[in-house]
């Protein structure tokens, strides 16, 4: 079965970014203002990389895991926009956490209900496969973890533009 894929990467490798990316901006908003709860996207980030990992390294909870990835980074997304348009944060700093987390986290899901859409199914008769059509894949799926990362040309492209974007 084919894999739905973004830029060539599949969604649990998706979650580990997404994971990476909302850790990263937790510890650089909580080195920046020394607010512990500027590390919450640290937290969240920690959950979803870790249930995209559960699901790289244990196939048959699949499901589960990126069912648990997508609720974490609902809740973020809850959080981050409650906080920013309720007036409930200190600094013009925390602010602008709060919406990159939310931001963050909407792509995840968006990315998340694109996998859902992929497997849907064509008729009644047939199941839904979250992140799977029918068609067949001509590569079996990855063992080694220079398979699961990628080439070092595809990780450039996505860490550059996080970098451009974050600075």
């Amino acid at each position: 079965m084919a894999r739905y894929t973004i830029a060539g990467f599949n969604m649990p490798q998706l979650s580990i970014m997404t994971g990476g990316m909302l850790g990263t901006l937790g510890i650089a908003f909580f080195v920046t203002t020394e607010y512990v709860t500027a590390l919450f996207p640290l937290l969240f980030g920690v959950l979803i990389a870790g249930a995209g990992g559960v699901s790289i390294a244990r196939p048959s909870v699949n499901a589960v895991s990126m069912h648990f990835a997508f609720l974490i980074s609902s809740i973020s997304v809850v959080l981050g926009l409650s906080t920013a348009l309720t007036g409930s944060w200190v600094t013009t700093t925390s602010l602008i956490e709060q919406v990159m987390m939310s931001v963050i986290g909407v792509g995840h899901i968006s990315a998340g209900y694109g996998a859902y859409l992929y497997g849907r199914p064509g008729s009644e008769s047939e199941v839904q496969t979250c992140g799977t059509s029918a068609v067949t894949d001509k590569k079996p799926e990855p063992v080694r973890i220079s398979d699961i990362i990628g080439s070092p040309e595809e990780r450039i492209t996505p860490a550059a533009v996080f970098a451009l974007v974050t600075d």
